[in-house]
């Protein structure tokens, strides 16, 4: 008998949607946000070297703060 699936549809559909985000997708939503510090950084980042390198950037400092685990919300 093969072990049941315990994962929620949901939650499945979610990670599947974010996994198939591209680098340029997740760079530009988190450049969207309002009078975001992350937003005029990537700006500055991207009129100082190539876009591309500006995106890694951001992806790299994205998964360090993934990596650190959760973070209290501000405000």
């Amino acid at each position: 008998m093969p072990a049941t699936d315990t994962t929620s549809p949901t939650k499945a559909a979610l990670e599947a949607a974010v996994l198939d985000l591209t680098d340029e997708e997740i760079v530009d939503a988190l450049s969207r946000i309002k009078s975001s510090p992350v937003k005029q950084a990537y700006e500055d980042r991207k009129g100082y070297t190539w876009p591309r390198e500006a995106q890694r950037n951001v992806l790299d400092a994205l998964a360090r703060r993934l990596a650190g685990g959760r973070a209290r919300m501000s405000g």
